[in-house]
C-alpha cells in the first residue's frame, strides 16, 4: 500500500496558477440561445466558466444565466468526467482505499480548474478522496481537506446528498485530531437528557438514518474510550454494528472488531467466566460467520466458536391441594354440557331451552 503524504494530499487545493499548470476539458454547453456548442472550459468561478472553442483557444466567459437550467442543474457535459473518474472509482469498488485516495486526489489536482462549475467532477473528486481517506482510517489526512477552500465546492457545486455526507467528514477528521474537540461536537447530536432519560448510561442520539446514528455511536465509542469508560464505549460498538451491519460493511466491521479488543481484555475472561465467554464468543462467531476468519486475529479466532448457552428449565406443573378434585381437562366445564355462548348471542344450533 502505497504511502499518503498530507503534503501530497494538500496539494489538490493549490491554485492552478500556482501549480504551474494550464488545463483544459472538453464540455458540451446547452444554451438558452445559440444551440448546444462543444469547446473546451479552461477556468470557471461562481459567475460561469472560460469557454474556448478550440483547444488552446482564446477562452470566452459564459455566465450561467446563458445556459439552460436551473440552480445547479445546468447543461454543462463534461466529456472527461467518466473517463477521469474510471481509475479511482475501480480502486474504491475493490477497497482499495488508501490507492483510491491517491488516484481522486490526483483529478481534483488536475482538474482545478473546473471547481467554480455547477456539478463538476472534481469537486465529486475531491469528496471521495475524503471519503477514501476515511475508510482507509486515515483520519488525520482528512483535516486539511476538510478545511480547504476548494472543499466548499463539495457543499455548493454538487447536489444536496453530498453536503450532508461532508458533515459527517467533518467529524470524522477532528476524530484524527482531538478527541475533547470530537466529544463537543457530537452533543449536537444528542437529546438532551432530562426526567426518565438521566437514568441512562449515555445520551440518545437524536432521530436520524441509521447510517448516520451508525457513525455517531462508532465515534462517541472512541471517545469514551478514550475516557477509559470501556462499558459505554462497548454499548456504542454494539449499537454501532447492529445499525451498519446491513448498509455500511466496512463500519460494521470495524465496531465489531473494536467491540472484541475489549471484551478480549475483561479480566473475566481470563477467569474463564461463563457469561463472560458466552459474550466474547457471540460477537467472534458473528464476525466470522460475516467477514469470515482469514483476516481475523489469532486471539479472537479461539472464540469464533457458536456459543453453548443453558436451556431454561421448563416450568414447574402445580400440584392440587390435599384433598381437592383435580382441575377438569378442557375450559372446565363438565362433559357434555356446551360453553355458554357470548352475552346477547343465540345459543349455539341444537342446544336445548330449559
Amino acid at each position: 500500500m502505497k504511502t499518503i503524504s498530507t503534503l501530497l494530499l494538500g496539494a489538490a487545493l493549490m491554485p492552478l496558477a500556482l501549480q504551474g499548470q494550464v488545463r483544459e476539458t472538453p464540455v458540451t454547453l446547452g444554451l438558452l440561445e445559440g444551440g448546444n456548442p462543444q469547446g473546451y472550459v479552461q477556468n470557471s468561478n461562481d459567475q460561469g466558466i472560460l469557454f474556448a472553442t478550440a483547444p488552446g483557444g482564446a477562452g470566452q466567459m459564459v455566465t450561467y444565466d446563458k445556459i439552460r437550467g436551473e440552480g445547479i442543474e445546468k447543461l454543462i457535459r463534461f466529456e472527461e468526467r467518466a473517463e477521469v473518474l474510471g481509475t479511482p472509482r475501480a480502486l474504491f469498488a475493490a477497497g482499495q482505499y488508501a490507492e483510491a485516495a491517491e488516484a481522486f486526489g490526483k483529478v481534483a489536482r488536475d482538474y482545478a480548474f473546473i471547481l467554480g462549475g455547477p456539478q463538476n467532477f472534481a469537486s465529486e473528486a475531491l469528496f471521495y478522496q475524503i471519503e477514501s481517506l476515511k475508510r482507509a482510517g486515515l483520519y488525520v489526512a482528512m483535516a486539511p481537506l476538510v478545511n480547504s477552500p476548494a472543499a466548499a465546492t463539495i457543499t455548493t457545486k454538487l447536489v444536496p446528498s453530498y453536503a450532508r455526507h461532508f458533515e459527517f467528514h467533518r467529524l470524522w477528521a477532528i476524530l484524527g485530531q482531538d478527541v475533547a474537540a470530537l466529544k463537543t461536537a457530537l452533543e449536537t447530536y444528542q437529546e438532551p437528557q432530562t426526567g426518565d432519560a438521566k437514568l441512562l448510561k449515555s445520551p440518545n442520539f437524536k432521530k436520524l438514518p441509521p447510517i448516520e446514528v451508525s457513525q455517531l455511536a462508532f465515534l462517541r465509542a472512541k471517545v469514551y474510550e478514550a475516557e477509559g469508560a470501556k462499558d459505554k464505549a462497548l454499548e456504542d460498538y454494539y449499537r454501532c454494528f447492529t445499525l451498519a451491519y446491513g448498509n455500511d460493511v466496512l463500519l460494521s466491521k470495524l465496531a465489531m472488531g473494536a467491540a472484541m479488543l475489549i471484551q478480549k481484555e475483561d479480566p473475566r475472561i481470563a477467569q474463564e467466566n461463563k457469561p463472560a465467554i458466552n459474550q466474547m464468543q457471540s460477537i467472534a462467531y458473528l464476525y466470522s460467520r460475516r467477514f469470515g476468519t482469514d483476516g481475523m486475529p489469532a486471539e479472537f479466532k479461539a472464540f469464533a466458536v457458536k456459543p453453548v448457552l443453558p436451556k431454561p428449565a421448563p416450568p414447574a406443573e402445580e400440584k392440587p391441594a390435599d384433598g381437592a378434585a383435580p382441575a377438569p381437562a378442557g375450559d372446565g366445564k363438565a362433559k357434555g354440557e356446551a360453553p355458554a355462548a357470548p352475552e346477547g348471542a343465540a345459543p349455539a344450533e341444537g342446544a336445548k331451552a330449559k
